[in-house]
């Protein structure tokens, strides 16, 4: 596989907000009110985080509280409302409609899926553009867009490795607390 550059990516980006715009009248409004409040630099790419040879699930959380799960094994992002299977070469864009009608919504080249509810009660909702899905041959990546609200993933390698990976705007305070691990790794035979 040839690794896409951040530039490459953004590039990417780019060009399917592009498309988006003139495909999908949802997208246009999602996309035109939000870059009118942060304005067109606000949207870009942050450190793709590659979701693809992992074990199943891999939780994603946009804005806190809304959830949703990608399975390697079948290649799929789903929430409550849809699943959507993650096509070679594709790029996703998950967000909300300006009108808050408590549903998060992929566009992708083939659709525009509702995937997810959220709570529009709380403070912190999805952005209107918040995050993205690259697919290159075998590899997924995600990305948070710059959203207000972050992003959250969480899972663990084929290796197996667990991982958590953290988008978190500025304004965010982190707290980490460790605990004691439970087993150890085997003691070398003496």
């Amino acid at each position: 596989m040839s690794v896409q550059t951040p530039t490459s990516f953004q590039a990417n980006l780019i060009d399917t907000i592009s498309l988006f715009r003139k495909k999908y009248p949802s997208f246009e409004e999602a996309y035109s009110t939000y870059i009118g409040q942060y304005g067109e630099s606000s949207v870009r790419v942050h450190d793709p985080i590659k979701i693809s040879d992992t074990i199943d699930p891999v939780v994603i959380v946009l804005g806190r509280t809304t959830p949703l799960f990608y399975r390697d094994s079948r290649r799929t992002l789903s929430g409550s409302l849809g699943s959507v299977e993650i096509e070679n070469k594709g790029t996703y864009i998950l967000g909300r409609r300006p009108s808050e009608d408590s549903k998060l919504v992929l566009w992708s080249q083939k659709a525009e899926v509702e995937i997810e509810l959220y709570d529009s009660r709380v403070r912190i909702v999805p952005s209107r553009i918040h995050a993205a899905i690259f697919a290159s041959g075998n590899d997924v990546l995600f990305t948070d867009l710059g959203s207000g609200s972050g992003s959250i993933l969480a899972g663990e390698t084929s290796k197996p490795e667990p991982f958590i990976t953290l988008y978190a705007p500025p304004s965010v305070g982190v707290h980490r607390i460790p605990t004691v691990q439970k087993y150890a790794k085997p003691r070398p035979k003496q």
